[in-house]
């Protein structure tokens, strides 16, 4: 690793870790979109916190609607300070998927990557609501992949954040129901990509909203935990889904 390498703070997993959760890829993405040099490292769920208010990160602060409530989360960025061109004495860190964006953006504007446009908020605003139905159907699969260090914190916010047992929607069952009931949200999100002919979400342009749609399906996938593959289930829904996955293959490879 190099002194001047960005580092990436991501959510660990069992060994060996990759990139798993929602808000980690699409800073990935990103990354790796516009080809920076970067450094991964990996922290298990108890000890974030703790790292953070280390690093005097202020917390994250949340409206009434977010579903998980957590003070400090992952991606977060280092960003050394020679990248910036009245250099301080310390680097900058920065927490929050669309505000790592934005600060990547300035920083590398080449390849354009446009953000904030109203496909992907229409598309930020679905996946709340998408979350609410499917997300505890897809726990089980991610305490099968986490350590025994993050498990324990894992179930006992996931079960108070959304009410339920985790153990109840260990089922095929639960599971089937779930991406029954959650398909009407898919759809619209497939109307969304669909609107200006694919394979990305304005057409032939890549741009941010198609990074938080594509990590919606990698997230969702690898919390599949041995049943039908989400991204399967998108694609047999509609094959936009699958045009989009495989237009961004390249930028998921590297996923560690």
């Amino acid at each position: 690793m190099g002194l001047d390498e960005i580092t990436f703070y991501d959510l660990a997993c069992a060994p060996p870790s990759k990139c798993w959760s929602f808000n980690p890829w699409k800073t990935r993405l990103v990354l790796n979109y516009k080809k920076i040099p970067y450094t991964t490292n990996f922290l298990e769920m108890p000890s974030i916190a703790t790292h953070h208010a280390s690093l005097s990160i202020p917390a994250n602060s949340h409206s009434s609607s977010t579903l998980l409530a957590i003070p400090y989360t992952v991606p977060l960025l280092k960003l050394p300070t020679h990248h910036y061109s009245n250099s301080t004495a310390s680097d900058k860190y920065i927490m929050d998927s669309a505000a790592i964006a934005r600060e990547l953006e300035t920083l590398f504007p080449e390849p354009a990557l446009r953000q904030d446009t109203p496909a992907q908020k229409k598309i930020e605003s679905l996946w709340p609501q998408i979350m609410r139905i499917i997300g505890p159907a897809i726990l089980p699969g991610i305490t099968k992949m986490l350590s025994p260090l993050s498990v324990e914190y894992f179930i006992s916010t996931r079960e108070a954040a959304f009410g339920v047992k985790i153990s109840d929607y260990d089922s095929p069952q639960a599971i089937e129901k779930a991406w029954g009931d959650v398909k009407p949200l898919l759809v619209e999100l497939g109307e969304v990509l669909n609107a200006k002919g694919g394979p990305f979400v304005e057409g032939i342009e890549v741009t941010y909203a198609d990074f938080v749609l594509v990590s919606i399906m990698v997230f969702l996938e690898r919390a599949s935990s041995g049943h039908i593959g989400a991204v399967e289930r998108f694609v047999d829904m509609d094959g936009c889904f699958g045009r989009l996955w495989e237009a961004c293959t390249g930028w998921m490879e590297r996923d560690d």
